[in-house]
């Protein structure tokens, strides 16, 4: 809670709404992304003392970025705006559904993505089939969202669980192999429809702050699935460098050598180093 000349600061958020400005956001988002806890008070406290009332969220988190970097903590700004990042996956040139189906793998699935299935009615484009040790096979669809007051409403759900439909029953014509479930997963957050839909129907979702303790975010921060777009010191070139050379997350490039990572992408030595050195301090590794 902040006070400005004795009233309440309110904020704008991304979907243009005004909310309160909460401090207390600041200081465990940076304790979440690797701060120190007098560090994350210290930046904490230098953004609530710069807030004014009415500006909007997107300038805080700029803010808050800055003064990381200023006080030489490239990685964890990295890992605090991992929100922001997934945002860059599509303009950098990477699919959704490849870092999904990375993340399946990373809790025990196997997974091949865009594949083609023959339905009972209609042939479908699948972004993610998943199956597990015990043969359990899924259909997983992607919902990615660049823009961060965006949200996937149940008119997606609906889609999605009539798809599954369309293949349960082809698989009881004999037309495609059996579908044991379907998820829908998106990098920002589902309506109250959609989680109630998914209720009544067993499907499961996972979006960016959803379920709560299974949410996209928890995991990414718990398994260290960070996508590269977090790194801070990399340049759009080196980018689509990365992803012609289909390396998707920070923990690829962490376990390479400067030189092998230039052989692989062309990028040049100087770059190179600052790429690894970077990606090595957000997976923590030193």
């Amino acid at each position: 809670m902040l006070f400005e000349c004795g009233f309440l600061v309110f904020v704008i958020n991304a979907r243009g709404e005004r909310e309160e400005f909460d401090e207390g956001k600041v200081l465990r988002t940076c304790i979440r992304a690797g701060a120190d806890r007098a560090t994350a008070e210290e930046i904490a406290h230098k953004v609530a003392s710069r807030v004014r009332d009415g500006m909007h969220t997107q300038h805080i988190l700029k803010m808050t970025l800055g003064l990381l970097d200023k006080i030489g903590k490239p990685e964890i700004a990295a890992k605090y705006d991992l929100k922001g990042a997934m945002m860059r996956l599509g303009p950098a040139g990477f699919a959704f559904e490849n870092f999904f189906a990375e993340v399946m793998q990373e809790i025990g699935y196997a997974t091949k993505v865009r594949q083609i299935v023959q339905g009972l009615c209609l042939t479908h484009e699948v972004d993610i089939v998943a199956e597990t040790k015990d043969q359990e096979r899924f259909m997983v669809e992607c919902k990615y969202r660049n823009y961060a007051g965006d949200y996937v409403g149940v008119k997606d759900a609906l889609y999605t669980y009539a798809r599954f439909i369309d293949l349960t029953e082809g698989h009881i014509a004999g037309k495609c192999p059996r579908f044991d479930g379907v998820w829908l997963v998106t990098n920002t957050k589902f309506s109250s429809d959609v989680e109630e839909y998914a209720r009544c129907k067993g499907m499961k979702i996972m979006g960016w702050k959803q379920p709560k303790d299974a949410s996209l975010s928890e995991l990414i921060e718990s398994k260290k699935l960070y996508p590269i777009t977090v790194l801070r010191l990399i340049d759009n070139f080196a980018q689509k460098k990365l992803a012609s050379a289909g390396l998707l997350l920070c923990r690829d490039i962490a376990q390479m050598s400067p030189e092998q990572l230039r052989n692989l992408t062309g990028i040049a030595k100087k770059k190179a180093n600052t790429i690894v050195d970077e990606a090595l301090k957000v997976c923590g590794v030193e």
